[in-house]
């Protein structure tokens, strides 16, 4: 340690910096690599605009105040040992440099922030550097190639390649890759190491020390992207020569990875895919990433060129030969302990980003100690009557990741939303009933995480099952489905549903301005209601709803799922997460204007008619071949509508009251009938745009739909083409080599 001091002082700190580190870790011949920050600097330059940077020097006093107060207790109790022994093989390894304080508070631009040290389960501890504590992370310099940040739907492109590959070449298989070292791949300028030092534990009760990180540390906000910009370039070059059936040899690793026995399933895909794939004439061969974890997917025979094209693309980016200069424990850039546990392997039954995916089966469910760990953290709350905002914040980041891949989950966090919402400032939360009763329902649902798996195609876009409108006045609801080519089995259908007194005397008006339900809430109900009516009378198999509303609010709560409100719509969104868990299906609403939505606006509005004659109009007004058909909600479906907007919470449970009582369906009018003397006359939009005219739905009853409604259906006149990620435009191409000029500044 002392020798690094003295031989700072004698060369200098930037000539020790390029002594502890050379470039050469990432492949020099790659002349076109799109490096993000040597772009934006170039860019810079040519428009005369100063580069931002980091915010003024810091002063002596600063750094005294931050060193004194040390690390994070984590790392000052828990794991010191651990953090010493982490931080000593990455000194051999030539990642960071540590010295005495006093050694370097004199650098220019040295800034601290302490350490703290994370656990994991199955893995060692991870030591995270927290910047954002001392403000180095808020006032870094925005440099970084942000669009490469692609991981976040990674897990839906892998959904999607799986869902619509094309099964008569066999099942897909799985095969993952995971670096080294991740971030300790990407040098640092001199400059930028100075400020991402951080505070270190005290050394024999002594002094605290300096880390110094030479490569790109964790908890720095910009090391994502720039780590994503090399990965994301790996993986392009990847698919590039997957796609060009480029030649490849075969890569030293090879071997190791034939010689684990993984068991693999070749029985043909149990589960339908969606109406409308994507059907490919070549066997699926597909290579994507999340942060360091390279994901492959490929089907009959493509495994090889597959696995070869990732192999020899990470070696491309990252260097894998060893050179004279490197230290003796250098690792191999990919992980060998992964890879001996059969990570790299093809499988149709794998975890990929922490969920069980069966390829086989089309399923994919969440790992058992997962679920355990979930019904633990749900255990822990559940009797608490207060608790911290940090943690509550915590727990909804848990269930948010659980929410992408279970039907109906996202509309269960209204309530525990206005936890937060309920108390803006306080850094202590109250817990009511209803955040108990919201945490039960969790609870009952993180039961069957692991025991029910979830198909494939219900989480990835499908064509619409049915097309509906629906529509609410204060006296009730109403509202139509129309079968597309995918149900052509079914009859299209109409109902109605009044409002009972109580109901109608809480609408907010202007005779009633303290009323407790808005026009909004009402038309929500009709959503929602329209699908359980819906879905009661042709349970079969996963729909997808494409549903009209003309209330923009009641779109938006749908679309987002959670409102910032504990009112009616909580509930509403609460039985339809309910609806859509047991009923197997999702909606998709769309905004139509009032004066579109014609017939759903009939049918929730004539309550003072008979059931005859209410059933003539309809006929009248909008005539179809063979006729309309009357749906009655049954009593489970009335009972739920009426607790939801009365803000009663029932039990889970309570949602299968009367499984043995249908629908009702009315009797098929006739085609036409003669003018009733109480018909409105306010015409009826009946105009077929021409990119409609080649639709299926385009003729029949669909004429009478919102024209929003068609043309968001529009899009599934084609086949769907599974998400695509963003090559090669995510930062401009730059013809530089990777020398120290061009090393990451912060």
């Amino acid at each position: 340690m002392l020798s690094h001091a003295k031989h700072i002082k004698r060369v200098g700190w930037s000539n020790f910096i390029r002594a502890m580190q050379h470039p050469r870790d990432i492949n020099s011949n790659i002349h076109q690599i799109k490096h993000p920050a040597a772009a934006y600097l170039h860019r810079l330059a040519r428009t005369g605009v100063p580069a931002p940077s980091m915010a003024a020097p810091w002063t002596q006093k600063q750094l005294l105040t931050i060193y004194r107060r040390g690390a994070h207790s984590s790392a000052l109790h828990q794991f010191k040992d651990f953090l010493f022994e982490d931080m000593l093989d990455m000194i051999k390894k030539k990642y960071w440099v540590v010295l005495p304080f006093h050694t370097v508070r004199y650098l220019p631009g040295l800034k601290l922030a302490p350490v703290g040290v994370v656990p994991q389960r199955t893995r060692r501890p991870r030591p995270i550097m927290d910047y954002t504590f001392t403000g180095v992370n808020q006032m870094s310099a925005p440099l970084a190639p942000m669009p490469a940040l692609q991981f976040g739907s990674t897990v839906q492109r892998l959904w999607q390649r799986i869902a619509f590959a094309n099964p008569a070449f066999g099942p897909v298989r799985m095969s993952k890759i995971d670096l080294s070292d991740g971030y300790y791949r990407i040098p640092l300028s001199p400059s930028a190491a100075l400020q991402l030092a951080v505070v270190l534990p005290s050394l024999d009760n002594k002094q605290a020390l300096i880390g110094i990180p030479l490569v790109l540390p964790m908890g720095w906000k910009y090391s994502p992207p720039f780590f994503c910009a090399f990965t994301e370039t790996a993986t392009d070059l990847a698919n590039q020569g997957i796609m060009m059936a480029q030649h490849y040899l075969p890569h030293p690793l090879e071997k190791s990875i034939s010689n684990i026995a993984v068991p693999l399933d070749g029985s043909q895909p149990s589960a339908q895919h969606p109406h409308h794939a994507y059907t490919a004439d070549t066997p699926l061969a597909y290579a994507d990433v999340y942060m360091d974890d390279f994901i492959g997917l490929s089907q009959a025979g493509t495994e090889t060129q597959t696995q070869r094209a990732m192999l020899h693309s990470i070696d491309s980016i990252f260097r894998a030969s060893t050179l004279p200069e490197d230290a003796p424990n250098r690792k191999q850039i990919i992980s060998l302990s992964k890879l001996s546990t059969g990570d790299c392997t093809w499988s149709t039954n794998k975890v990929i980003l922490g969920w069980q995916l069966d390829s086989a089966d089309m399923t994919l469910r969440l790992p058992q100690h997962k679920a355990e760990r979930l019904i633990a953290l749900l255990q822990t709350f559940l009797p608490l009557k207060r608790t911290s905002r940090r943690k509550w914040q915590r727990l909804l980041g848990e269930l948010r990741h659980l929410a992408v891949a279970i039907p109906g989950a996202r509309y269960l966090f209204t309530i525990l939303q206005h936890a937060l919402l309920a108390s803006p400032t306080s850094t202590r939360l109250r817990l009511h009933p209803l955040v108990t009763s919201s945490l039960q329902d969790w609870q009952l649902l993180a039961q069957s995480l692991s025991t029910t798996p979830t198909p494939i195609t219900t989480l990835v876009p499908q064509q619409p099952s049915f097309l509906g409108a629906v529509d609410a006045s204060g006296t009730g609801i109403g509202g139509a489905w129309v079968p597309t080519p995918t149900t052509a089995s079914c009859r299209p259908i109409i109902f109605r549903l009044p409002f009972p007194p109580h109901i109608q005397q809480r609408l907010v008006s202007a005779s009633n301005p303290n009323g407790t339900l808005t026009n909004s809430d009402l038309e929500l109900a009709a959503l929602v209601t329209g699908a359980a009516i819906l879905r009661s009378l042709y349970p079969s198999g996963h729909a997808h709803l494409l549903c009209a509303s003309d209330n923009a609010a009641a779109v938006t709560w749908l679309n987002k799922g959670s409102p910032s409100s504990s009112a009616a719509r909580a509930f509403l969104l609460r039985w339809l997460a309910k609806l859509s868990r047991n009923k197997s299906f999702d909606i998709s609403p769309v905004f139509a204007s009032g004066a579109t939505n014609t017939l759903a606006d009939v049918c929730s509005r004539h309550f003072h008619l008979s059931e005859q004659a209410f059933y003539d109009l309809i006929e009248h007004r909008f005539p179809i071949p063979g006729g309309w058909t009357l749906a009655h909600p049954t009593n489970e479906i009335n009972l739920n509508m009426i607790s939801a907007l009365s803000e009663e919470m029932l039990p889970w449970e309570s949602h299968n009251l009367d499984p043995t009582q249908p629908t009702i369906l009315g009797s098929c009018g006739k085609t036409s009938v003669a003018p009733l003397p109480w018909t409105p006359q306010e015409p009826t939009s009946q105009t077929l745009y021409q990119f409609y005219r080649s639709l299926p739905i385009a003729t029949g009853p669909a004429r009478y739909l919102p024209a929003s409604l068609r043309c968001a259906a529009a899009q599934w006149a084609t086949p769907y083409v599974p998400l695509a990620r963003r090559w090669p435009t995510w930062d401009s191409t730059t013809h530089a080599y990777f020398h120290p000029a061009n090393w990451i500044s912060a």
